[in-house]
């Protein structure tokens, strides 16, 4: 009885309080260099976060010195200092316009682009029943959204064939999860929208890039599915653009 009282009285007194109760703890991103947001993310590091993840399977791209090299090289020359790792502050939602997750990873695998400078690729790939890769690190710098790299998890979905709005309800369910998720896991994540949206998104405050003219149309992931998206997220406290 003695040692029950024991042990009670440590789990009462000698364990760390959570910053929010009843889900899994889990680690902090870190910050990428930029002063902005750093000052938060480090008070936010300072307790323990709490979440409740999706399944998610682990499918990583080739992570290799030379990546890192590139990502560094990519990070001075848009956004003026070299970094590898991002606080992140927006998700941003794609589709892949091709068929198959086999195809996808496969592009993105590779460390260089033809021009040798860094492979596009986001952190996350959900396939069309809705299964959700992760593929790099999510508070890795990825190539996957002129201007907002440096703050933005990218959330690839398999789909938009010639631009067709076909994205599935399993999707759509996956990227609710995972959205929830990473606004637990980081509370710095304030913003989410569609590839679309990237020229309103500058309302954001978060655009940063260095290279004049450098900018691509997209339709990514469609209309439709931000709509749906949304809808679904309202209750988090998440800032959208109108879709």
């Amino acid at each position: 009885m003695k040692r029950l009282l024991i042990v009670l009285f440590a789990l009462l007194f000698c364990l760390p309080v959570f910053a929010s109760g009843g889900k899994n703890t889990t680690d902090k991103g870190k910050t990428a260099g930029l002063s902005s947001v750093k000052s938060e993310a480090n008070e936010v590091s300072t307790s323990f976060r709490t979440v409740t993840a999706p399944i998610i399977i682990d499918r990583p791209v080739r992570l290799t010195e030379y990546r890192k090299q590139l990502t560094r090289e990519y990070a001075f020359r848009h956004y003026g200092e070299e970094f590898t790792e991002i606080v992140p502050q927006a998700v941003i939602v794609h589709w892949t316009e091709s068929p198959e997750a086999d195809g996808v990873y496969e592009y993105f695998y590779k460390e260089a682009r033809a021009d040798g400078t860094l492979n596009v690729c986001s952190q996350f790939l959900v396939d069309r029943d809705g299964t959700i890769f992760r593929l790099t690190p999510e508070t890795m710098l990825d190539r996957h959204a002129i201007g907002y790299n440096w703050c933005a998890v990218g959330i690839e979905n398999v789909g938009g064939v010639d631009r067709k709005e076909d994205l599935t309800l399993e999707q759509l369910q996956a990227n609710v999860l995972l959205i929830r998720y990473l606004r637990e896991k980081y509370p710095t994540v304030q913003y989410v929208w569609g590839h679309y949206q990237q020229t309103v998104a500058e309302k954001s405050g978060l655009y940063k890039e260095n290279v004049r003219g450098y900018f691509h149309e997209k339709a990514d992931p469609g209309l439709k599915f931000m709509k749906a998206l949304q809808k679904q997220l309202k209750d988090t406290g998440l800032l959208f653009f109108k879709p």
